[in-house]
């Protein structure tokens, strides 16, 4: 009989993953795409819906931020199947990036991450905190992107 408490750690481990080298899109990781895009648009807020590959807010769907999503299905599908569990047992997996800007200096991108299953228990991973590095114009000609 599969063990839900083996599913404690996949919420972190799907923030961290995100956020890994693995990551890398054109000129950017996921960190530097989404403190960018969110400078730009002024929005201290983005939520990733990882089984229904959607970002809110909508401004931010761009591929850069959701290429990789199916990869982290991939990791809850293989994490479910290790442990027992059948595929559809995770019905909810999100990813919640909060950006300060207060603290320019350190350009950090701080995510949570909370699966739910279909007997109702909610994961909550631990805050993840990830550093943005390139500089990158996200909305404008890719001709600006260094």
């Amino acid at each position: 009989m599969p063990k839900r408490k083996n599913l404690n750690g996949l919420p972190y481990n799907l923030a961290q993953q995100y956020f890994s080298s693995l990551f890398y899109w054109d000129c950017g990781y996921t960190a530097d795409w989404i403190w960018c895009a969110t400078n730009e648009k002024d929005i201290n807020e983005v939520e990733i819906d990882i089984l229904n590959r959607t970002v809110t807010p909508k401004e931010l769907e761009i591929e850069p931020i959701t290429h990789y999503l199916y990869r982290l299905q991939e990791t809850i599908k293989k994490v479910l199947e290790g442990n027992g569990f059948p595929n559809d047992f995770v019905v909810t997996a999100k990813l919640e990036f909060a950006v300060c800007r207060q603290d320019k200096l350190h350009r950090s991108v701080r995510c949570v991450a909370t699966l739910s299953d279909k007997e109702g228990r909610v994961y909550q991973s631990k805050p993840y905190v990830e550093k943005s590095f390139e500089e990158l114009r996200v909305f404008g000609p890719a001709i600006m992107r260094k």
